[in-house]
């Protein structure tokens, strides 16, 4: 007859005995007892604590964003050009006219026709001026443009891509219709993505030899096959 002596799993696996329901355990310190009211109201106390900390943590995170957000307007704001009488002159607003609305693309694009020589040409609704209007044949000064909100403006074309270190997020430079190519502007890539899809992929496959382009689209997950 053969005889054997179980053991436990762990036993058998590491060598050390298995602890019992009745062992006892050794203690560091003092066993505290609370009832569970205190536990309760102990428990609540923490939780209004931790309360506090997570609106202080994101008042200052909100804080840093609208810092950055206002670093990154001032840096867009940043002048292009040299001082000089060219760069002035360039960046003055010079109205034409007078002329006449022949059609509307929408509520913003217009088609115009100058009434002097004939001339047709689409503009943004934002740069038609009345010919009643009071400041009429007033020299607009320079202005800084701030940021595009993008609403009411349409797309006319893309024409590159560049990687913004600085906002950690690629870019595409937007050529907007009915305005001047000193209005072209630095978009983010995924928000046109989104808004204009088709345009965004037409792009990057145009120019998918170019490097730029080629890691954003990468970088947006276009497939170019």
């Amino acid at each position: 007859m053969l005889c054997y002596r179980w053991s436990s799993p762990r036993d058998s696996d590491d060598g050390v005995k298995a602890t019992n329901l009745t062992d006892p355990l050794a203690v560091p310190d003092p066993i505290q007892v609370a009832t569970l009211d205190e536990i309760q109201r102990s428990r609540k106390v923490n939780i209004e604590r931790l309360k506090v900390v997570l609106v202080d943590m994101h008042k200052r995170t909100a804080n840093a964003n609208k810092n950055k957000r206002a670093a990154g307007r001032k840096h867009d704001n940043e002048k292009r050009h040299d001082d000089g009488p060219h760069a002035r002159a360039k960046l003055r607003v010079k109205w034409c006219g007078p002329a006449q609305v022949t059609a509307a693309t929408s509520n913003w694009i217009v088609e115009i026709e100058n009434l002097i020589t004939g001339e047709r040409r689409e503009v943004h609704a934002s740069r038609l001026k009345f010919y009643a209007d009071s400041s009429l044949e007033v020299t607009e000064g320079l202005l800084r443009h701030v940021a595009h909100n993008r609403e009411g403006h349409v797309v006319d074309s893309l024409l590159a891509a560049r990687c913004n270190a600085q906002e950690k997020r690629h870019e595409l430079k937007v050529h907007w219709r009915g305005l001047s190519e000193d209005e072209d502007s630095w978009e983010p890539a995924a928000v046109f993505l989104q808004d204009v899809p088709v345009a965004v992929k037409a792009f990057v496959k145009a120019h998918r030899k170019d490097e730029s382009v080629d890691v954003l689209g990468k970088a947006l997950g276009l497939s170019l096959d």
